[in-house]
């Protein structure tokens, strides 16, 4: 098969790195991502329970040594295994959310969350450019996420009170029984969920049958018993679209198959708040049509969107400053929210709508055009673009419910990034051949 990463070109004349120091690196940025600096969180504590708009230490400096790390590789691997990223799409949202930092009504809290997307941003690129083939790259991913799960159900076992969630839990107890693992919150863990089913598939296509295999029954029983209703849905969804979409070569097939859905997922939730036409609708073919109260927070979002319109609050700063809880004493749903359970309303609300133009440009379209190319070229989906396919799609999709995008920390925003900027890399820069065992 062929990989999509960038080559190894520029990086011979500066000295060829181990394999053991490459797999170390990535699995180091991996492991760090995907459980985080607070894995299995008390739900019962009242600090974990407030704003944290000041920050956590351990996770700041961990972020510095990911920081460093980043900053070591990329320049190693020189200016050329960037050049492929230098588009105008992705060049405009990272110009933007600047602007919107700049502008933020809270500077501080914005300039914090910059730095940390920027690192988040180095850390996603690392990974793609030190893996030396598909292979390679399959095994530290696939190796991470069995690691987590592992770590997950021994959480269950030993510390159950932190590995699911309880009736003591001072936010949300009525998900009291659900499962979360080393994440914060049953929506995070089923998520990550999904996307391991995502990963373990590709790692048992790249020729690691039995730890892949094992990797996506563990995640599934795991998902099952999140509750988190989005990812249960979503999940067999994408395996189901991203098959669909192999029917035909046809970019007006690929689109309609990827991205219909996700328009009429859009219409059917944010719409059937704008539009009371859609929001009877709805409520006349399901028996939630509030989607777990999200309906009242998406209108709170979309009221304050309206005030601020082109500039939005400021990145990271609605909810984590004078918003942080709704802003006001009625005891409501959306007096308890911290973001929008909308990656499309958060992204407006904190960047305005030109911040959402630009995301939608970057994040949508343009990953849709680089998995046209690569498909052009080699004339199938070989089981890398596969994953960033699924993984592209999952987020986004997902996105319609949870504030995904821009969430430096967030499990799924990277892993959206590692597919985005992986099919970019497939579509701009030379390929490095790699066969399944």
């Amino acid at each position: 098969m062929t990989m999509g990463l960038a080559s190894d070109s520029g990086a011979a004349a500066r000295g060829d790195l181990p394999d053991a120091v490459r797999v170390a690196t990535m699995g180091a940025i991996l492991l760090f991502v995907l459980i985080g600096a607070d894995p299995f969180l008390d739900g019962t504590a009242a600090e974990n329970a407030a704003s944290r708009a000041g920050g956590n230490l351990v996770n700041q400096v961990l972020f510095l040594i990911l920081g460093a790390a980043s900053v070591a590789v990329l320049a190693w691997r020189g200016r050329e295994a960037l050049r492929p990223l230098a588009t105008l799409p992705i060049l405009a949202m990272l110009g933007w959310i600047c602007v919107s930092t700049a502008l933020s009504i809270e500077p501080a809290v914005s300039a914090r969350r910059l730095i940390s997307l920027f690192i988040m941003f180095g850390g996603v690129v690392s990974v793609l450019v030190l893996a030396r083939d598909a292979r390679q790259f399959a095994d530290v991913l696939g190796g991470s996420v069995l690691l987590v799960l592992v770590l997950c159900y021994l959480g269950l076992v030993l510390v159950p009170e932190r590995a699911m969630h309880t009736a003591l839990d001072l936010i949300e107890p009525e998900h009291a029984g659900s499962w979360r693992g080393v994440y914060a919150h049953k929506n995070g863990a089923g998520a990550a969920m999904g996307l391991y089913v995502i990963v373990g598939l590709f790692w048992a296509a790249m020729g690691r049958r039995v730890p892949g295999t094992l990797v996506v029954v563990l995640a599934a029983v795991f998902l099952v018993f999140t509750n988190a209703k989005t990812s249960l849905a979503m999940t067999p969804a994408v395996l189901g679209l991203s098959w669909a979409c192999t029917l035909s070569g046809s970019r007006n097939w690929r689109r309609l198959v990827l991205l219909g859905p996700l328009a009429l997922l859009l219409v059917a939730t944010v719409g059937s708040v704008m539009v009371p036409a859609i929001g009877a609708a709805v409520a006349s073919l399901t028996s939630d049509p509030t989607y777990t109260g999200r309906t009242e927070i998406w209108t709170f979002a979309l009221e304050n969107i309206a005030k601020k319109p082109i500039t939005g609050f400021g990145y990271g700063a609605f909810w984590e400053s004078v918003f942080y809880g709704g802003g006001a004493d009625a005891t409501t749903w959306v007096n308890r929210a911290t973001d929008a359970h909308d990656g499309y309303l958060n992204t407006a609300l904190e960047n305005g709508l030109p911040g959402l133009a630009f995301t939608v440009w970057w994040l949508v379209l343009a990953p849709l055009s680089d998995l046209q190319a690569r498909r052009r070229e080699r004339g199938q989906l070989d089981p890398l673009a596969m994953l960033f396919l699924r993984i592209w799609l999952f987020g986004l999709m997902v996105a319609v419910f949870e504030s995904v995008f821009y969430q430096a920390t967030n499990t799924l925003f990277f892993l959206l990034c590692v597919a985005v900027l992986g099919l970019r890399f497939s579509a701009g820069a030379r390929l490095i051949e790699a066969a399944p065992r």
